[in-house]
């Protein structure tokens, strides 16, 4: 295990902001995160899924990282093969609940990786720990994935059609995966993009994990969303396994005004505090203690005053 990305600079956390808890570990497994942010919290990193040899020193991540934050949140990529979930859950299991909670995440190498690091960087402008965990899931849907791939004869997700399968054979031949306005395959000519692109409406970054691939058209597809500032970072331990050849360029469009990001975020899903646990979350079941209890009911406003005055005249 190692600590990949050590805390950086919180100073841009709002002074105003409601929390007064450390701001949580997060643990990452088969992924590499990197410093797009410049301000996020401690990550710890398990390059590879953790044997049955490392079982302690597994413990002692969670551990430390719950000394350093109060409370580890871990994301684990549903792809990753292994048992390091298992083995993650069993810790989980042994230590107090208030230590580690568990996030599986659907996105591919480079994208669960800046889930990470965005999901550090936002905690500090997040009521609580629990809203964290809750809003994982609008998290990953402010991230736009376009990669570019030499071959999609290993390609399983999103699927490629019959047709992209024997054009893959073909030399030469390329095709872009877009994650807007959902996962699809498209094959590529010489000219443009190629692939369907999201209108950027707030301020964004590009990471750019670079296999071999063609980074010219990462570049082009950069061009057409606006020319976002480009964050390149070392190639993803398991890029070529989860898309299923060895050149490829990944490339993943996320946000970076965090705090107005969390803000939005939070007005949104309105969070409550579970009836069990008393954290403050956004998400049923809850997310820290696996309660299902819903929500307390607002109450509607009183009329004022004035208003039932004109409603008396209306009756009379």
């Amino acid at each position: 295990m190692v600590a990949v990305v050590p805390a950086g600079d919180q100073s841009q956390a709002t002074s105003g902001s409601r929390r007064n808890i450390p701001q949580p570990t997060i643990l990452v497994l088969g992924l590499k995160p990197e410093r797009l942010f410049d301000s996020e919290g401690r990550i710890d990193a398990f390059l590879e899924p953790p044997t049955q040899e490392q079982g302690e020193t597994l413990i002692e991540a969670v551990r430390s990282g719950a000394e350093a934050g109060g409370h580890v949140v871990a994301i684990v990529p549903q792809w990753l093969k292994g048992d390091g979930l298992l083995r993650l859950q069993m810790v989980e299991s042994a230590l107090d609940d208030e230590h580690l909670t568990i996030h599986e995440t659907p996105l591919p190498p480079l994208a669960a990786a800046v889930l990470a690091s965005l999901a550090s960087a936002v905690a500090p402008h997040l009521p609580s720990r629990g809203v964290l965990v809750s809003l994982l899931p609008e998290l990953e849907a402010e991230l736009h994935v376009f990669t570019w791939l030499g071959s999609v004869s290993g390609l399983s997700v999103p699927a490629p059609t019959i047709g992209q399968h024997m054009a893959s054979l073909s030399p030469g031949s390329s095709f872009g995966v877009s994650s807007y306005p959902e996962p699809s395959v498209h094959k590529l000519g010489r000219d443009g993009a190629g692939v369907p692109l999201p209108r950027i409406e707030r301020p964004s970054r590009l990471a750019v994990s670079d296999h071999g691939g063609n980074a010219g058209w990462i570049q082009t597809v950069n061009g057409a969303l606006g020319g976002l500032e480009v964050r390149e970072v070392e190639p993803t331990p398991n890029g070529p396994s989860w898309w299923g050849t060895g050149k490829l360029v990944e490339s993943v469009a996320y946000p970076v005004d965090v705090q107005r990001l969390a803000v939005e975020l939070v007005q949104a899903a309105d969070p409550w505090t579970c009836r069990w646990c008393r954290e403050e979350i956004a998400r049923s079941p809850c997310p820290m203690c696996g309660h299902r209890g819903r929500p307390p009911r607002r109450r509607a406003a009183a009329p004022s005053v004035a208003h039932q005055g004109d409603q008396h005249g209306a009756r009379t």
